[in-house]
């Protein structure tokens, strides 16, 4: 239930169904005499620290004012003068790339430790979907345990969580990249899940309503999720969509988060590019919480999905100038 802090996707988790998580663990097979694996830990992202290039605008802008002091007071020569701002400017110079460096530097150690946990994590979900076939006692009395912990949620959910007014769109205009990723979750969710595109909740105190893009509903406990796709700009109007820096979204994720809705947000880029792991990253939410690892059975071969950042208010601006949403939308359904 491990996400990168603001990258895609982004997953939600109520306060209800995490300290249910903490009370009633998922059973663990009992352990052979062979070694085991534990699971692996995401990597920290790295932490912008944009204030260091203000302190090296801020010194450079000082050492200027310094220079043109020291020259209105006490005169120099136009050489020493220009020689002394040349110097400043280099210096901001070779500051400022040294920066960049550091930081691309950074970054790309980030992407290669990012590389190997996903590589890491696919090996320990393999590993404990194997264990699952190893022993048949064993396997009955976890499924018997995972059964009573599946009543047990189940019971516990059906009482606490807010059922939709209504399981359609209505008038809300349904895109493409929609209409293309129910067709992978009808693939892979069919049997043990309820799913729809769309679902209504009333806004309390306003005629308004959230619209869900998805819902999906895990059968046997009822963790029912609420399914995004972002976009970056609107199609017709090309005004920011679903910015990080805007609060109209984290509004959104608290009205379900506090109706004990799991909310899963993924960029439109990912839903269109790579569906598959996009349905394996839903899968494992789903076997992380209720430790039902059927849908990642199927999923298991499906490369890991990559991560993409979120996009501020001046990045979805420049994106839309640029028809970004063309340049993989065009690709994949043209």
């Amino acid at each position: 239930m491990s996400q990168i802090r603001g990258f895609y996707p982004v997953i939600l988790i109520p306060d209800s169904i995490r300290q249910f998580c903490a009370d009633n663990p998922i059973p663990i097979l009992e352990e052979n005499a062979s070694s085991t694996k534990k699971m692996p830990f995401p990597p920290r992202p790295p932490v912008s620290n944009n204030s260091r290039y203000s302190l090296v605008i801020q010194l450079w802008i000082a050492s200027v004012v310094v220079v043109m002091l020291v020259n209105w007071l006490f005169g120099m020569s136009v050489m020493a003068f220009w020689s002394s701002l040349t110097c400043s400017s280099v210096s901001v110079v070779a500051t400022f790339s040294y920066l960049r460096f550091v930081d691309f530097q950074v970054r790309d150690r980030y992407k290669q430790r990012l590389a190997d946990y996903q590589q890491q994590l696919s090996k320990y979900e393999s590993y404990q979907l194997c264990r699952l076939q190893l022993n048949h006692k064993e396997t009955e009395q976890y499924n018997s345990l995972l059964q009573e912990r599946s009543k047990l949620f189940n019971i516990s959910l059906r009482e606490i969580i807010q059922q939709p007014a209504s399981q359609s769109k209505g008038g809300v205009q349904q895109g493409v990249s929609e209409k293309q990723f129910f067709i992978y979750l009808c693939r892979y969710f069919s049997g043990f899940y309820d799913f729809c595109m769309g679902g209504e909740f009333p806004i309390p105190g306003t005629s308004f309503r959230y619209t869900a893009d998805f819902i999906l509903v895990h059968q046997p406990t009822g963790l029912a999720i609420d399914i995004e796709i972002d976009e970056p700009y609107d199609g017709r109007t090309g005004k920011p969509h679903h910015c990080v820096d805007r609060n109209k979204d984290n509004q959104r994720n608290q009205f379900f988060l506090e109706r004990n809705w799991v909310v899963i947000r993924f960029s439109e880029l990912q839903v269109v590019k790579y569906p598959d792991s996009c349905c394996k990253a839903i899968a494992r939410v789903v076997s992380e919480i209720t430790g039902d690892y059927r849908g990642l059975v199927q999923l298991q071969n499906v490369k890991e999905l990559l991560p993409q950042k979120q996009w501020k208010v001046k990045e979805a601006v420049y994106m839309a100038k640029a028809k970004f949403r063309n340049s993989y939308i065009r690709n994949n359904f043209c």
